[in-house]
């Protein structure tokens, strides 16, 4: 399995630590939103209902009938704006000359009516108008109809919304914004009364909304996070962003260790026919011809090779030796359907897992062979890295004793393979494993065995063939040891079909049909 680079460990980290925060980014703001949406529509409704209010105390003033400043209307007036938080000042008019006002009283000097900004449900209304009351500036909306009228600063209603600092409330007259309250230029004209407006930022969120006819609107503007202590909000983020980097990691590397584990890169492939065969020349020692090959299966996907030491046992492992065993001799005979022979078959030689021989899948191979060209001389390479139950596969070995198919030992001398066994399994090939013939160039003690082997394949009526070749000193010592056939890079290493049928046709007399 590929390692997981520090690269790789470092940006699956901070991928954990971003994606916590983008997380905790868009579920704040979320929540911000909603209830910013909910302030806003609270103002709004806020302001409207204590504009009716004021409609509500303007007509009981009326309906009173005073056709002077007396003292009875006076104290009607200065009743109604002892009942309410937000008029500031209440004003009778004569004849649409202001006469007296509940702050100051009777007027020295009567003002007469100015234009009003805007006409809704019959009131007249004045903006940011101020008003001289004994020592102190009142400022707010007057709202008149008939004799009276009243100055609303809504400031009651509004420090019930103190949560959010940051806001403006204004009016519309025409393109004109008149501020009213609130801190001036945050409204900034994006929203309707049908269509709030809401934005998010990496420092602030804002918000607007207009009221029925957009003649009011309100807007909003919160620095985030701004409504907790920024020195534990910030260890929080921290804690849970190192949190979520350290499991992100942990997950990433899990996620990549499945989809790099050889397992699974194996089962892929068996699913897709993607281990290919790739065939190694078997050679007359004597002549240096081809006689035929072994066939060697090798692995490739996207990710990169995996050599045979690396994937062969995993897939005994996965059980599906048979499965990559068919595969690659379905391949083989497709390969070598084309063949032609001049006096003896092309010898091929196929490995097979001894479990393979133990479950009894090895007869599928034979019958995968009932019909295929004579001109193929099929042997199943038996490995001694698994012990045969030679007490529970005498039928199976019956079979193949009886079938055209060749049966010999893989890398013989290194396993579980006796000389009783051997007699068995009716062997036709012993091949001698490579770290035997490393050592005939030095005459170790290793390669003085291999006259032995040489002894044991005589007695049972088998040839040799020596693995591992790799250069002519070996060929030449091999050739005083009376064997006769080897295979190794010194002659070819294992090569994909099309170069091995080139191979073939410069060093041996098999051609393929065209």
């Amino acid at each position: 399995m590929q390692k997981m680079g520090s690269i790789n460990k470092c940006l699956a980290f901070l991928s954990g630590i971003i994606i916590s925060l983008t997380v905790i980014f868009y579920s704040y703001s979320y929540i911000l939103k909603s209830q910013l949406l909910e302030q806003g529509k609270n103002i709004l409704s806020d302001l409207m209902d204590a504009t009716v209010y004021g409609y509500d105390v303007i007509e009981s003033l009326n309906n009173q009938n005073f056709t002077y400043c007396s003292d009875e209307n006076l104290l009607a007036m200065r009743k109604s704006q002892f009942e309410s938080n937000d008029i500031r000042d209440i004003g009778f008019l004569e004849n649409g000359v202001l006469t007296c006002t509940t702050g100051i009283g009777i007027l020295k000097a009567p003002i007469n009516k100015s234009s009003y900004d805007f006409m809704l449900d019959g009131h007249e209304f004045w903006f940011n108008h101020k008003l001289i009351t004994f020592d102190r500036t009142v400022q707010g909306i007057i709202i008149r109809k008939d004799n009276y009228n009243l100055v609303a600063s809504f400031q009651g209603i509004l420090s019930e919304h103190r949560k959010f600092k940051s806001y403006e409330v204004i009016a519309l007259k025409g393109e004109k914004i008149i501020h009213l309250f609130g801190a001036p230029g945050i409204y900034q004209k994006k929203s309707t009364s049908s269509h709030p407006y809401f934005s998010s930022g990496l420092l602030s969120h804002s918000f607007e909304s207009c009221g029925p006819k957009e003649l009011i609107c309100v807007a909003i503007v919160q620095p985030n996070f701004s409504e907790f202590q920024l020195g534990p909000v910030f260890l929080i983020l921290m804690f849970i962003s190192l949190i979520s980097g350290v499991a992100t990691l942990h997950a990433y590397q899990s996620i990549y260790g499945y989809i790099y584990s050889t397992k699974r890169r194996i089962k892929l492939a068996l699913s897709f026919k993607g281990i290919k065969p790739h065939y190694q020349a078997i050679v007359e020692l004597k002549t240096d011809k081809v006689i035929g090959c072994e066939l060697l299966a090798r692995f490739e996907d996207h990710i990169g090779p995996l050599y045979p030491d690396q994937f062969i046992s995993v897939v005994g492992e996965l059980d599906m030796s048979w499965l990559m065993t068919e595969d690659l001799i379905l391949q083989a005979i497709d390969d070598f359907k084309d063949i032609k022979i001049t006096n003896k078959p092309f010898y091929l030689s196929i490995n097979v897992y001894p479990k393979d021989i133990n479950n009894g899948n090895i007869l599928k191979g034979v019958e995968l062979f009932n019909n295929i060209t004579p001109n193929l001389d099929v042997c199943f390479e038996v490995t001694e890295d698994e012990e045969l139950h030679y007490s529970k596969v005498g039928n199976t070995l019956e079979v193949l004793s009886k079938s055209r198919i060749k049966i010999s030992i893989d890398d013989f001398g290194t396993g579980y393979s006796n000389l009783s066994q051997l007699k068995l399994l009716d062997i036709d090939t012993l091949k001698v494993d490579k770290s035997f013939i490393d050592e005939v160039e030095t005459g170790s003690i290793r390669s003085t065995l291999i006259p032995n082997i040489v002894s044991i394949a005589d007695k049972l009526g088998a040839s040799i063939i020596a693995e591992g070749i790799e250069n002519r000193l070996q060929v030449d010592e091999l050739l005083k040891m009376d064997i006769k056939f080897g295979q190794g890079w010194y002659y070819s290493k294992a090569l994909p079909l099309e170069e091995f049928k080139h191979y073939l046709i410069n060093n041996s007399d098999y051609k393929f049909d065209q």
